[in-house]
């Protein structure tokens, strides 16, 4: 440990100001669209006063389900009730200022200098901010943060410290299956201190008292309507991972961005972090503490193989990272960061960091509370029901949740982001990728109405069923704006004058629309060119057509339909 001035227990006015600009960052309206399920499980278990066991919002509602997050969707529900969408926007910035807080104070008291604490928190806290929305993960990053401090402090304290890992676990496990992760730091930490005892670093009475905390934590995780399953059957989930990796898994899991590997594109600060972990861990070799080394490898492993996990694990990083920066910047000759104008400029180029960030995120509409009107398809929904349009109802994957929360008992969606269903999710791939048998599908499900959006959101890459629907008389395009499309089968719709067919090609305006948005939020969706492409083409405009399909040939000089598109155009 360094030898540090002690701190006053209470933060200094630039701190709060540092926690108060991460809780702005993290305000933002309510448009995950995980919430939106979470939200309605939440009331209909509410109303209802029984837990979900099936996916009982959907057309395939007999899938079983397991509701590993049942608290989390009865708070949800109980602040939503309280003070609608808007007060749920709250509950965001409140559980990340809490995590940044429990870093800020923790590492504060280990390293004392501000000046090494907060950059070093600001790129952790930048690295997890992807993974910042109103869904069950939160408990996780916040129980971790507790967890890994706890085990740290039960050196010293012991069962004062550590009798709190089981009592934590009680809300933990009912709130998010990634409890399990307290269970596997809990046993990272013991093989740290093993590693310790037989270097005389520690005693083995400190070594039963964390082995009898893991397990009654252990027992403590069983504690939930669904017993064993939430704890063992996530460890068993997680191996999903060695499937993905292979290209071995089943074709819903390969089709889920989060269970891939990240790239540095994709999540850059991730790779910061870890890369300034390394280094740090490289240059205390001599001095290393055993936990941290091995918290390190599992960590990495965890975020180099799932894109999912990167977040987190840059979150937790924060509890050893300004530490390792302190004791090297200790040893600076002649210098001390606290002493000099640097240290000025490090804890006020914190905080500008952060206030820029907001101002970026303001700029593109994404800092606010209430709901999301943008990204969800809330005016073609109000069609959907203020039409009573007849269903059943086909929906885009990511808004079925949204759809399921607006829309039932009346209409029950076809796939959501829970993938309960094999066969519903494998017939959606079928049918957003137009491939054959399509139409017969919906027809087998009973679909009358279609409420879908032009491009995939992860990607940007245009739906084929658009154009599909199109060129298909059996369909009638009833609706459009510049987030969704609303069809119905024309046979079903019974002649209503208020269900004028729109001319088919003005669905392409909403391909061009929401291909141009995601593209300009994310430059890594280049096949979102080839949707603004197809659209332009579509929509007669073949100049512009032109430049899209060339810009994406020189990303991918291989593609099939920018390289035929531009052999049409150059005829014209």
């Amino acid at each position: 440990m360094l030898s540090l001035p002690e701190r006053n227990s209470l933060l200094s006015p630039l701190e709060w100001l540092w926690l108060a600009a991460v809780a702005v960052l993290a305000l933002r309206p309510v448009g995950d669209f995980d919430t939106y399920w979470q939200l309605q499980s939440g009331r209909y278990m509410w109303e209802t006063q029984t837990l979900i066991t099936a996916d009982t919002f959907s057309l395939a509602a007999q899938a079983p389900r397991l509701e590993h997050c049942w608290l989390h969707d009865l708070l949800l529900q109980a602040v939503y009730a309280t003070g609608g969408l808007t007060l749920l926007s709250l509950l965001l910035p409140v559980v990340v200022a809490t995590c940044a807080a429990l870093l800020l104070c923790w590492n504060l008291r280990r390293v004392g200098s501000p000046a090494v604490v907060l950059p070093v928190l600001t790129l952790c806290l930048i690295a997890s901010e992807p993974s910042w929305a109103i869904r069950p993960q939160l408990w996780t990053f916040l129980f971790s943060l507790l967890y890994l401090q706890l085990l740290s402090r039960g050196r010293e304290e012991g069962w004062r410290a550590w009798g709190w890992l089981p009592v934590i676990m009680l809300p933990w496990c009912n709130l998010h299956a990634g409890c399990v992760l307290g269970l596997v730091l809990i046993g990272l930490f013991w093989c740290g201190e093993l590693w310790r005892c037989l270097r005389g670093r520690s005693s083995r009475r400190s070594l039963g008292q964390l082995a009898l905390a893991g397990t009654v934590t252990l027992a403590a995780a069983f504690v939930n309507p669904f017993g064993w399953r939430i704890p063992l059957g996530q460890l068993w989930a997680h191996a999903n991972q060695f499937q993905v990796q292979a290209g071995l898994a089943e074709v819903e899991l390969l089709g889920n961005m989060e269970w891939l590997p990240p790239t540095f594109a994709t999540v850059p600060f991730f790779y910061l972090v870890f890369g300034l972990w390394a280094l740090l861990l490289l240059l205390r070799r001599r001095r290393l503490d055993p936990a941290e080394a091995i918290f390190f490898l599992a960590f990495a492993y965890m975020g180099f193989g799932q894109v999912r996990h990167t977040t987190l694990v840059s979150l937790l990083a924060g509890c050893y990272l300004p530490a390792g920066c302190g004791e090297l910047t200790s040893r600076l000759p002649g210098t001390r960061l606290r002493f000099v104008p640097a240290a000025a400029l490090a804890r006020w180029g914190s905080i500008a960091c952060l206030v820029a960030l907001v101002a970026l995120r303001a700029g593109h509409g994404t800092i606010g509370w209430g709901e999301e009107r943008t990204l969800l398809p809330a005016a073609a929904t109000d069609f959907v029901t203020e039409r009573k349009l007849p269903a059943n109802l086909y929906n885009a994957y990511d808004w079925g949740g949204y759809l399921m929360w607006r829309l039932y008992p009346d209409y029950l969606v076809f796939v959501d982001g829970r993938q309960d269903s094999r066969e519903h999710f494998l017939a959606a791939d079928t049918i957003d990728n137009a491939k054959p048998g399509w139409e017969q599908l919906l027809a087998d499900s009973g679909v009358n109405t279609l409420l879908i959006r032009t491009c995939y959101y992860d990607t940007g890459e245009p739906l084929a069923l658009v154009t599909a629907l199109s060129r298909n008389p059996a369909w009638a395009l009833v609706y459009r704006d510049e987030v969704a499309l609303v069809y119905v089968r024309r046979d079903a719709a019974g002649g209503s004058p208020e269900l004028a067919a729109l001319p088919p090609r003005e669905a392409f305006r909403t391909m061009l629309a929401e291909a141009s948005r995601l593209y300009a939020e994310d430059a890594g969706r280049h096949p979102a060119l080839l949707a603004m492409g197809r659209a332009s083409f579509q929509l007669g405009d073949a100049a512009a057509a032109r430049g899209y399909y060339q810009r994406y040939l020189e990303i991918d000089p291989k593609s099939r339909e920018a390289g035929m598109a531009l052999q049409r155009l150059g005829g014209q």
